[in-house]
């Protein structure tokens, strides 16, 4: 004779749970979702309001029509010399910049005569040293006279990837 496995059915377990049982289950998984809300939430509102302070500085550099001392926006025809630069960053601390590509523009919203500001995004594929790699991204930077911003940079074992953000200046 065949005997079957024993059949465990749920409805002894949910009949041993009471109301109030089910409510402290019941709030314990909403504080925890609220703290995993919380715990994620914090970076993107940082770099929300780094974002904001960026905005706010670029906006100011429209209005007024002038930037920090020493810092000067290029013009989009500057933009090659400009990448130029950034590859020479890099090789002169040995890393090897195997390709780069201009990934798209800046888009306008707005169209009308003036001066716009405007950037390009650089994809650079690096081959070297993680310590050169970071070197170079903060030189970038921190270079005075030019508005050169790391977008994203993705480090792997034999180099990496970076996209930088080249502002420019169009118009008159």
């Amino acid at each position: 004779m065949i005997k079957s496995p024993p059949t465990h059915s749920i409805y002894p377990f949910c009949q041993r749970l009471s109301p109030r049982t089910l409510k402290v289950i019941i709030a314990g998984v909403l504080i925890c979702i609220a703290g995993a809300f919380l715990a994620l939430w914090q970076p993107a509102y940082m770099r929300l309001g780094s974002l904001q302070e960026e905005k706010a500085y670029w906006q100011d550099v429209r209005r007024k029509g002038m930037t920090q001392p020493n810092t000067i926006i290029p013009t989009m025809d500057q933009l090659p010399d400009m990448i130029e630069l950034c590859r020479h960053t890099f090789a002169d601390v040995g890393v090897d910049v195997v390709s780069l590509n201009v990934e798209r523009f800046g888009e306008r919203r707005e169209a009308g005569k003036g001066a716009r500001i405007d950037y390009a995004l650089v994809n650079l594929r690096l081959l070297g040293q993680w310590p050169g790699i970071v070197t170079s991204l903060a030189a970038l930077e921190k270079m005075q006279g030019i508005s050169i911003h790391v977008q994203e940079a993705v480090l792997s074992e034999a180099g990496g990837e970076a996209i930088l953000q080249i502002y420019y200046c169009t118009g008159e």
